[in-house]
């Protein structure tokens, strides 16, 4: 599970998305175009699992809609749709993508299969994919653009929201880590006065507790704040005690 909100909310979109658009299964996935493109599947309901897997390790390569988006430039923040029909008839060569595709979901049986794509990026995607397994039925995607478009919407801000979130943690934990190293190069002596300057301890109090003179504090205090990259006593006691 991503996270309960999102997972609670998402079978809700899905579930609604799937009345009005009359499709037998849903699912909500991220493409990555670079490095021949990479599937993360965010929410499923009524997929065949087998079939999903087909498609993230190899048919999604042979999706027309995908593999045109870096070439018609699915507008950022806007949404792109398509409805595709099994063919009755084998495709031509120049088709071949088409073919591949469709023999892989057919084998599975589906029958029909629709995409809303929206740009969070020129190289990241969030993407629904309706299907269709019924013979002699068509999907009524239109009934449902409303609904996949605020998924959608939904599912980018909490994008957004958990990346940011990983980034300020990311930042404190690297912050921290240095925090740790600086503490580990410092000499005993340095170690000293940095107890005492976290006590909130003058240079002339530290000089005379630990028996040295004021311009031997004055020296230590340049080092220290060398090795934790802080230019003023008050950076250096706000990066102790982050």
């Amino acid at each position: 599970m991503l996270n309960n909100r999102f997972d609670i909310a998402s079978l809700a979109y899905a579930r609604k998305t799937l009345q009005r658009s009359k499709a037998d299964g849903i699912s909500l996935f991220l493409y990555d175009k670079r490095d021949g493109g990479d599937i993360l599947f965010l929410h499923q309901q009524n997929t065949l699992p087998e079939a999903m897997q087909a498609y993230r390790q190899r048919l999604h390569k042979y999706d027309s809609f995908l593999q045109q988006i870096p070439r018609t430039g699915v507008e950022q923040n806007g949404f792109s749709v398509k409805l595709r029909e099994r063919p009755s008839r084998p495709s031509g060569a120049e088709h071949r993508g088409d073919s591949v595709y469709w023999k892989g979901l057919g084998g599975f049986g589906y029958q029909e299969t629709a995409s809303m794509v929206h740009s969070l990026s020129s190289n990241l995607h969030l993407v629904i994919g309706l299907q269709m397994m019924t013979q002699r039925r068509h999907m009524n995607v239109e009934s449902a653009i409303a609904c996949m478009e605020e998924w959608m919407l939904f599912g980018r801000d909490f994008i957004l929201d958990q990346s940011l979130e990983a980034l300020r943690r990311d930042k404190h934990e690297s912050a921290g880590d240095g925090l740790q190293a600086a503490l580990a190069c410092a000499t005993k002596r340095e170690q000293q006065v940095i107890c005492e300057i976290l006590q909130g301890h003058s240079n002339k109090e530290i000089a005379d507790k630990l028996s040295l003179s004021y311009f031997t504090v004055e020296n230590h205090l340049r080092r220290i704040y060398k090795k934790f990259g802080v230019h003023s006593r008050t950076a250096l006691v706000a990066a102790l005690r982050s």
